[in-house]
């Protein structure tokens, strides 16, 4: 195993012969999924997905996850929903990759808006919004939409290590309207962004590493990121929860959003003021995860950082 770690760490973000053999199992996948009617696409995602159900470290931290988000959910009810979720990761895959490039053009007359969900978004134009969102249903759907509205939304991305595989994700989130930040300096660059008049994008429902804030996350400590909160305090910048919904065919969606806190005078962004602002999009995105739970990323660790008095 270290020798496969050490390999690995050579070619890291790296081109090279290996990393482009290593490569061609996702990018052929891709190209087999690119070939067939958008549905089908999705329907195989789905199947693909279902494989993590079969992983048991995945399994056993879906069911931990929703049983702590929903007390109540008999076991063959999460049973389900866990199963549903892995479903859904292969879905968000094969969104990114394959079903979006299929309506290019075109993506807007997929979408359905909640009632007063587009005129809320288009109101925020020019205004450097913070858009939040969960992993959660049509992940990368949301920030496409965003780009077809003319939002220009700015995303940080963690690139796979695979720099072929990177690649072919960069190229699949281009041509949208969007700009991709990388995670060194992406604060900063947000920060210009939002100044700009443009909006951002940000997921607030992943296990933190580095200098967290600990914030309930459905009823337990989650390690979380300071940066949404922080940013939105230091300009001012309106917050709001979103969420986007794969409808029962795979290939259209259900958008909607909810204004957190709406545009405001800078304030200094203290442990106080940062940990109330990232509770209220919590509890905003927890809302939207339990009426689709099946859509939700369960697998995820979100609890691994733990708070230093529970080490």
């Amino acid at each position: 195993m270290s020798i496969f770690r050490s390999i690995r760490q050579r070619w890291r973000n790296k081109p090279g012969i290996l990393p482009w053999l290593t490569s061609w199992p996702a990018r052929a996948t891709a190209l087999g999924l690119s070939g067939l009617p958008a549905t089908w696409a999705s329907r195989l995602g789905a199947w693909i997905g279902a494989i993590i159900w079969w992983i048991p470290r995945r399994r056993k931290l879906g069911i931990e996850n929703y049983s702590q988000a929903n007390p109540q959910a008999t076991e063959a009810e999460v049973t389900a929903v866990v199963q549903e979720s892995c479903r859904s990761m292969g879905r968000m895959g094969v969104e990114m990759m394959v079903v979006l490039e299929k309506y290019r053009g075109q993506l807007l007359s997929r979408i359905e808006f909640e009632p007063g969900a587009q005129e809320l978004f288009e109101s925020l134009r020019g205004q450097g919004a913070l858009f939040l969102q969960a992993h959660l249903g049509g992940f990368e759907v949301f920030g496409a939409t965003l780009g077809q509205l003319q939002m220009n939304p700015g995303f940080t991305m963690r690139l796979p290590t695979n720099v072929y595989v990177a690649q072919r994700l960069v190229q699949s989130r281009e041509g949208w309207g969007c700009s991709l930040f990388h995670r060194h300096g992406a604060v900063r660059k947000m920060l210009m962004h939002l100044k700009e008049g443009h909006c951002v994008v940000m997921a607030s429902d992943q296990n933190a590493h580095k200098n967290p804030i600990f914030v309930p996350w459905f009823g337990k400590l989650a390690a979380t990121e300071r940066a949404a909160a922080s940013l939105a305090l230091r300009t001012g910048a309106p917050v709001v929860g979103v969420w986007c919904y794969r409808k029962p065919c795979g290939t259209r969606w259900s958008i909607g959003g909810q204004m957190i806190r709406p545009a405001s005078a800078s304030a200094k962004a203290t442990e106080e003021s940062v940990g109330e602002l990232t509770l209220a999009i919590h509890q905003t995105l927890e809302e939207a995860i339990l009426k689709a739970p099946g859509q939700y990323l369960w697998v995820h660790n979100r609890y691994r950082v733990r708070p230093l008095k529970e080490s």
